[in-house]
């Protein structure tokens, strides 16, 4: 009994409600850019690049929100719709 219990970990022992996740800090690297798979200069150009779309994707959003502000306005006044 004591040999199948050394041999066989505890199921329960990664559940540990403290902590206890040692293994799975251990197995990422500090460095986001190695942790990527990249140099640290492809790692900073890719953020600047993920920073520059959003910027874009934000502007285009507010562009298309402002053209159906618009619309919908006009809307109203030629079917003079209550607001």
């Amino acid at each position: 009994m004591f040999l199948i219990k050394t041999m066989m970990p505890n199921p329960l022992a990664g559940l540990n409600p403290m902590g206890g996740g040692e293994d799975e800090a251990e197995a990422a690297p500090a460095d986001p850019a190695k942790a990527a798979g990249m140099t640290r200069e492809e790692y900073e150009e890719y953020q600047k690049q993920l920073v520059e779309e959003k910027m874009e994707r934000d502007a285009d959003f507010l562009h298309k929100k402002a053209e159906r502000a618009t619309l919908r306005v006009c809307l109203r006044d030629k079917y003079r719709l209550p607001k």
